[in-house]
């Protein structure tokens, strides 16, 4: 048995791990605005802005790790929930916006989307965060009022990434400055960050390990694979997160609706006085009822 002193510095040492986690998600994140600003450097081959995407993916699955390490070893802290804020601004709201600002940058893009596009995306990353923190004391556990701000981040990560993969003679198909690749990346971040800041109701996939862990081997393989492949992997994320953003408020409504019936059921069945149906009183052939 331990003492109460060696409990002590066990819970301290469990509550370290989860920590460095996040701040390996931090870190991931300030990368990724080093490599853009890397990108815009002489003799800059725009692989800068694939390895900022691939970090920013990185960061996503490891904000997702360090919140089920915590709870997993029971070291869980207002220090950990506090420095995961600070976590998901950076990763996921000032380095996309950055990275959408660095790939705007070429020429054929209004300027307009250039500059109100990226701060659009910070704004709604600081408005979604501080609502989550202030509104949210269960930290997304009971599932998010909103979109996470994740599902944008790597939206715009996994676009940018394809975008800058060498399509053998297919180069302009998937440009971000026109085309149909170009409005489904408008129109998806638009969408998004308007649900970061909504009251539409989404479940955490983190918490179901029959979804969080596929995404966790999808999102190494897009890491650590060539980019001829990672490409393949990141269309796949990309359908997975729309699926989520499409579906995921009508998980919860279904979740709601079993859970109000089970209730409803569990009262009838504890109740020791079962329903009675009103007798309707007979009536005559004038349709009044006949006096008693």
């Amino acid at each position: 048995m331990l003492n109460p002193i060696q409990k002590e510095r066990m819970l301290r040492f469990l509550q370290i791990i989860p920590t460095v986690i996040t701040l390996g998600a931090m870190l991931s994140g300030f990368l990724s605005i080093v490599f853009v600003v890397q990108g815009f450097q002489e003799g800059a081959n725009g692989g800068e802005f694939r390895i900022a995407a691939r970090l920013i993916m990185l960061a996503m699955i490891l904000d997702g790790i360090d919140g089920n390490v915590a709870r997993w070893l029971r070291g869980t802290s207002e220090f950990g929930a506090e420095l995961d804020t600070y976590v998901d601004m950076t990763a996921f709201g000032l380095a996309p916006a950055i990275l959408i600002f660095a790939v705007s940058m070429k020429p054929g893009t209004p300027d307009w989307i250039r500059v109100l596009l990226p701060s659009a995306v910070a704004l709604s990353g600081v408005v979604r965060l501080a609502r989550f923190k202030v509104a949210d004391p269960l930290r997304g556990q009971g599932g998010y009022g909103g979109l996470p701000i994740t599902a944008n981040a790597g939206w715009v990560a996994l676009f940018v990434f394809i975008s800058q993969v060498p399509h053998s003679g297919k180069v302009d198909l998937f440009s971000l400055q026109q085309g149909w690749f170009a409005i489904l990346f408008l129109v998806g971040i638009l969408t998004f960050i308007s649900l970061q800041v909504s009251n539409v109701r989404y479940p955490k996939p983190t918490k179901k390990a029959a979804l969080f862990i596929p995404c966790v081997i999808l999102v190494f393989l897009f890491v650590l694979l060539p980019k001829e492949y990672s490409i393949w992997v990141a269309v796949t994320m990309l359908m997975l997160g729309l699926m989520y953003a499409v579906f995921g408020p009508m998980y919860v409504k279904g979740v709601a609706i079993h859970q109000a019936r089970k209730e409803r059921i569990g009262s009838e069945q504890e109740s020791p006085y079962p329903a009675r149906r009103r007798r309707r009183r007979p009536r005559r052939k004038g349709g009044r009822p006949s006096a008693e």
